[in-house]
């Protein structure tokens, strides 16, 4: 089972390994891990809803063993948060749907580059990026 800092480590060690194969021009390693890092960045994000000494619901649990980042959001409770903030910045809009649309498929598929960068640079973005967006709900 993994603790909520550890998805958090983790979370950040792929986003940097997603970087690292990005400059290295592996373009499917660096989609699937840069997907990779928002999937579990809010999985840290559902953890916080976890009570010690409770026993959570068995069909929350359940639901969070899924790849869907929309899901994902919805059941971290951000989805009202990231409707504002997509209103609000058509840059983080855009960043998120190429974030969003990645699937734990790719790690079947041969993604080009384009793919690639734009879903590491819209977790990046320095003004815009979706991973810090996630990051502030840890």
């Amino acid at each position: 089972m993994l603790t909520k800092a550890a998805l958090e480590r983790l979370s950040e060690m792929r986003l940097n390994e997603a970087v690292a194969l990005l400059e290295a021009r592996l373009y499917p390693g660096a989609y699937y891990l840069g997907g990779y890092s928002a999937e579990l960045a809010l999985k840290a994000c559902i953890a916080r809803a976890f009570q010690p000494d409770t026993t959570p619901d068995r069909r929350f649990v359940e639901k969070i063993y899924t790849h869907d980042l929309r899901k994902l959001v919805e059941l971290a409770g951000l989805e009202a948060n990231r409707r504002a903030r997509v209103a609000v910045d058509a840059v983080f809009a855009e960043n998120w749907e190429y974030v969003e649309a990645w699937s734990e498929n790719a790690r079947y598929t041969e993604t080009d580059e384009e793919s690639a960068r734009l879903l590491v640079e819209g977790l990046r973005d320095p003004n815009h990026r979706v991973f810090e967006w996630i990051r502030l709900h840890w």
